[in-house]
């Protein structure tokens, strides 16, 4: 008798562990070939399909896939959008750590290539923007300093503050406009980005940064249509182009 128990456990174990494999497989969509865009950079290594588009994290792919993917952005800044052609199955199960924060999973089984020219679109999405802290450079085209000379003010008393665009997990985006501190929500439609709401703080501000912070308030309450090369992020609204430079946070 005691020697049946030794059998009979480590089998009810493997058929447990059996059980979990098929159910973590079974997971998965049928393999399906699919056009969408590769991103890769700090805490983010995705692909964006579908129209409304979903973005899905990559998982249990092969490491010599995940090296052709990367060879696809090399030389490019972080998180520049690459259009690719795969065979891949997705699951909206999503991955633990910063998978959590997209739609799903994906896991690619082959490397089709590069999409056609004639295929490849411009395409903005609010994962392109996540983890970065963006700082305002010039209004249209004219350096915050020259600006503030131009509109007569005294060039020794600019803001002390330099306007900009923090964005974090969920779409959630904070900064200032070079006086007062505000955060909200922040959604990217059809190569626009729309902030929602803004809580701000409340402080009085003379001069240039006064000025400066009533212009982008009024901008903000405007889909602003975006442009984005990895490095530098141009939005233009009621045709006035604001024109930021990437400048990460210095731990």
């Amino acid at each position: 008798m005691p020697i049946q128990r030794l059998i009979v456990k480590p089998l009810w174990l493997a058929s447990a562990a059996l059980l979990l494999l098929l159910t973590v497989t079974a997971s998965f969509a049928a393999p399906q070939r699919i056009e969408g865009f590769y991103r890769f950079g700090h805490e983010v290594n995705t692909v964006c399909t579908g129209e409304p588009e979903l973005c899905y994290w990559l998982v249990d792919t092969a490491p010599e896939l995940r090296a052709k993917l990367r060879q696809l952005v090399s030389g490019l800044a972080p998180y520049t959008p690459v259009c690719v052609r795969l065979e891949a199955e997705i699951s909206a199960q999503k991955a633990d750590g910063f998978g959590r924060d997209y739609d799903g999973s994906i896991r690619v089984l082959e490397l089709i290539g590069s999409c056609d020219e004639a295929a490849v679109k411009t395409r903005v999405t609010i994962e392109s923007l996540l983890h970065r802290r963006w700082i305002l450079h010039s209004i249209d085209g004219v350096e915050l300093a020259d600006l503030a000379h131009e509109s007569g003010f005294d060039t020794t008393a600019a803001p002390t503050k330099v306007p900009d665009l923090d964005f974090a997990d969920q779409g959630f985006v904070s900064g200032n406009t070079g006086c007062n501190q505000f955060h909200g929500q922040a959604r990217v439609v059809d190569n626009s980005l729309i902030l929602g709401q803004l809580a701000t703080t409340a402080m009085m501000c003379d001069g240039f940064a006064g000025e400066l912070e009533l212009q982008l308030q009024l901008l903000y309450r405007n889909p602003l249509a975006i442009t984005f090369d990895g490095t530098e992020l141009i939005l233009v609204a009621v045709g006035t182009e604001l024109r930021y430079t990437l400048r990460d946070w210095v731990q």
